[in-house]
């Protein structure tokens, strides 16, 4: 019975040791882990700061560029859409011009170019002008309406090919001609383009109303109009000159 009962002690007390050596471990575990947790609790308070402090930065750095790229914006986006009514203005007021006007233009256009044209020729016996025939190709206009336009050219043989194929940019009556030195080409979409690209402050102020006065002489044309509920018929007067 003794030695059953010093057994049953020594047991005891080796658990009783397990048991403290196991609490020891866990103990200096559980204080690792809280040491550690501090740590890194001190780590992300540092860095969450850190991460806010940056973001607050670039956040007021967008701010700021936002803030002086905003004229800028506005200023861009004005000037396109002045851009934008103003060749919508010019394509509406081409498409209500009658055929004499459209033809005035072509013929304007053709006159600025006169003295190359001369040129060319100017050494040239009139018997050569007529046996080269000069290439003369055309779209949205007929060969008739060409022929009267390049008439004050005397003496020079034209060959007069339709563009079927649409190879001339735009929409209105354009010619090509094709001198062996020189090629010419003569487009109202061509002469509206220069008109806006020279007159685009002026025409910016008139918007529509104006857009006649710089183009047309007076009485060329009458278009009818209609501004809000009142309609009016006009003549285009002012500056139709070689500008």
């Amino acid at each position: 019975m003794e030695e059953l009962h010093t057994t049953e002690v020594l047991d005891r007390e080796i658990l009783e040791d397990a048991r403290k050596k196991a609490f020891k471990i866990l103990k200096t575990a559980d204080d690792s882990i809280g040491s550690s947790k501090a740590s890194w609790d001190k780590k992300f308070k540092r860095s969450e700061g850190k991460v806010r402090a940056d973001y607050a930065k670039k956040e007021d750095q967008l701010q700021l560029e936002i803030m002086a790229r905003l004229p800028m914006d506005k200023s861009r986006i004005r000037l396109e859409t002045i851009d934008r009514f103003l060749h919508k203005a010019m394509e509406e007021f081409l498409a209500s011009l009658d055929r004499a006007s459209l033809l005035y233009i072509m013929k304007r256009e053709l006159d600025k170019r006169k003295e190359e044209i001369s040129l060319i020729f100017s050494d040239s016996p009139d018997h050569l002008k007529q046996s080269v025939a000069v290439s003369l190709r055309y779209r949205a206009v007929s060969k008739e309406e060409c022929s009267d336009l390049v008439g004050s050219f005397g003496g020079i043989s034209f060959s007069y090919n339709e563009d079927p194929l649409y190879m001339i940019p735009g929409s209105f009556p354009a010619m090509v001609i094709d001198f062996a030195q020189l090629r010419i080409t003569v487009s109202v979409d061509n002469a509206a383009e220069a008109l806006l690209l020279d007159k685009r402050a002026e025409l910016a102020a008139a918007l529509l109303g104006n857009i006649k006065d710089l183009f047309l002489p007076v009485s060329t044309v009458h278009v009818h109009t209609v501004s809000g509920n009142d309609a009016v018929t006009g003549s285009f007067n002012g500056g139709g000159g070689d500008g």
